[in-house]
């Protein structure tokens, strides 16, 4: 007896070895465990998978770690390279998929309509990844759905939103970054009446487009109903945002609103992270930074010449971002230019 770990595959597989059927899993983001009865494993072996991926990407995409084989107290590792070809391809047969989210007005109007002149008390929205590819768009397209919401229903509620969690691989340089865009999109829909914002940059996965962690996201959200609708003047709901960014002799000093009792980092050495800064260039650099008082920090990038903007926590998955303010809640990422 033998147990063949895959870990997660997307969507859909069919596993076999030497041509015995051991398992199958429908689902991208479920664990594959399958166990292989006594007499199926010879000296020599072959594993055959058949995928079958929906949309996006496909094929194995847990951690080499995860992708093995355990005969007893062995562990035999297959990550190696595999065989793979295409067996059929929605591109072949010129199949197009039409769904709630996939034809433009369907989710909107057989969704979203209905309700127009019910009474509702506010919205929480989470969304935004498929619009990465098209991130300039979002900044008019956000703030317009919401007053067109307002419209229809005649009134200006809440409208609380999840910015985009990090996700995929963390880079090693300061790099551009399509969901980095959104992010900002969504923070400027800020200026609108009535809004919020839990950030989530903290708590998502590099693997996983839906972060497992749903509970946090609900609180943090929940602050912001809390803070504004239900009279809890105390709740602290925003996450920390510069104020100001100004050069001060050699250093650059980022003042932060929404610190409650003041910044914090999330390091047992104290080394604050994250943070860029670019010279007349655009070439971003990674900068030493630290807090300084409650609601300051202070960067040093003597690499950098005639400095004109700073980032923090800009990528697809800025895994180390880790300023907080006093109750726990991330700072917002950001781009801003120097005063």
């Amino acid at each position: 007896e033998a147990v063949l770990s895959l870990h997660v595959i997307d969507d859909d597989d069919i596993t076999w070895i030497n041509g015995q059927k051991i398992g199958e899993t429908v689902g991208y983001d479920v664990r594959r465990l399958y166990s292989v009865p006594a007499g199926v494993l010879k000296e020599s072996n072959e594993i055959t998978l058949k995928i079958s991926d929906y949309r996006g990407g496909g094929g194995l995409y847990g951690p080499a770690n995860e992708i093995y084989l355990k005969v007893g107290d062995k562990t035999i590792p297959l990550s190696g390279e595999w065989k793979y070809k295409v067996s059929a391809s929605n591109s072949d047969f010129d199949f197009v998929e039409y769904g709630p989210n996939a034809y433009p007005s369907l989710l909107y109007n057989a969704m979203v309509n209905p309700l127009v002149g019910l009474s509702m008390r506010g919205v929480i929205w989470y969304q935004g990844e498929n619009n990465t590819n098209r991130a300039k768009e979002y900044y008019d397209l956000f703030p317009a759905m919401i007053n067109d919401w307002r419209k229809k229903w005649g009134k200006d509620f809440p409208f609380y939103w999840v910015q985009l969690a990090n996700y995929m691989d963390a880079v090693e340089v300061p790099s551009e970054s399509l969901w980095a865009q959104v992010r900002e999109a969504q923070t400027q829909t800020l200026s609108l009446p009535h809004t919020g914002q839990a950030v989530i940059i903290d708590i998502g996965e590099a693997k996983d487009i839906h972060p497992k962690n749903k509970q946090e996201v609900g609180r943090r959200l929940a602050l912001h109903a809390l803070h504004n609708d239900y009279g809890f003047s105390d709740v602290v709901c925003e996450s920390p945002m510069p104020k100001t960014v100004r050069r001060v002799q050699d250093k650059i000093v980022v003042q932060f609103d929404n610190v409650a009792d003041g910044l914090i980092v999330k390091n047992k050495y104290g080394y604050l992270m994250s943070f860029a800064v670019a010279g007349t260039d655009g070439v971003y650099k990674w900068v030493q930074a630290k807090v300084a008082g409650k609601d300051r920090v202070v960067l040093s990038c003597p690499d950098v010449i005639d400095p004109v903007s700073v980032r923090y926590a800009w990528g697809d998955n800025p895994d180390d971002a880790n300023l907080y303010n006093s109750v726990g809640l991330p700072a917002t990422p950001f781009e801003i230019k120097i005063e």
